[in-house]
């Protein structure tokens, strides 16, 4: 309760994606200052990271991963491409506050205000309608609370050996249609489940949660 109790600008401290900044609620967002948010995720992310110059950030919410990835390669000097879909009016504002308050090198960031699901429609959009150079050497990081099978269904141009995937699954169910069709690319997904932390517990989030990450 010390912390504000608003949206501000501030600095992720530890973990792969320190030096990040973003403009969330400090309250609500203390896991991710420390570098221990998703921290299961955190060994993964350091060998992914290094092997990308793309990360597209589906359902960026306020910018934790999209700006991670931006300082992941600032510090090692590269340059990078960073693709955020959010469709929430709260966190289109938070992002746009947090690309004013990026350090330089800037990355080259595009923020789409739209859904992403399986077809083009009033306010949804698709993977494979991205306009982007090549398809290749990306991270896909996908958190749309329930549409993962509608994303990847409409982002078949992206299962290549080039890209890495990170899928926030909400619904169990979903886990094996979603291995089935990245074994149908020739491509590997492996599950990751929660871990609680020793004396902090377990994140706020539904029992039910897991990842499935490309197989490295």
């Amino acid at each position: 309760h010390l912390l504000p109790d608003r949206s501000a600008d501030m600095k992720v401290w530890r973990g792969p994606f320190r030096g990040a900044r973003i403009v969330a609620n400090p309250r609500a967002s203390l896991r991710k200052l420390l570098g221990i948010y998703e921290r299961e995720l955190n060994g993964w992310l350091s060998a992914a990271l290094p092997r990308v110059s793309r990360v597209i950030d589906v359902g960026a919410n306020d910018g934790y991963f999209s700006f991670g990835g931006a300082a992941a390669m600032r510090r090692a000097g590269r340059s990078a491409e960073i693709i955020c879909f959010e469709p929430q009016p709260q966190h289109l504002e938070e992002l746009r506050r947090a690309i004013d308050a990026q350090p330089e090198p800037l990355p080259n960031l595009r923020l789409i205000a739209a859904l992403v699901g399986e077809h083009e429609d009033a306010g949804t959009t698709t993977l494979d309608a991205l306009a982007v150079a090549d398809r290749d050497n990306t991270l896909i990081k996908i958190d749309v609370e329930g549409g993962e099978l509608a994303v990847i269904a409409g982002a078949r141009s992206w299962l290549r050996p080039s890209n890495l995937f990170l899928i926030e699954v909400h619904d169990s169910s979903y886990i094996e249609p979603l291995m089935k069709t990245f074994a149908s690319h020739g491509l590997t997904l492996q599950q990751i489940d929660q871990q609680p932390l020793p004396i902090l517990g377990r994140e706020q989030r539904d029992v039910d949660n897991r990842w499935l990450v490309s197989q490295l």
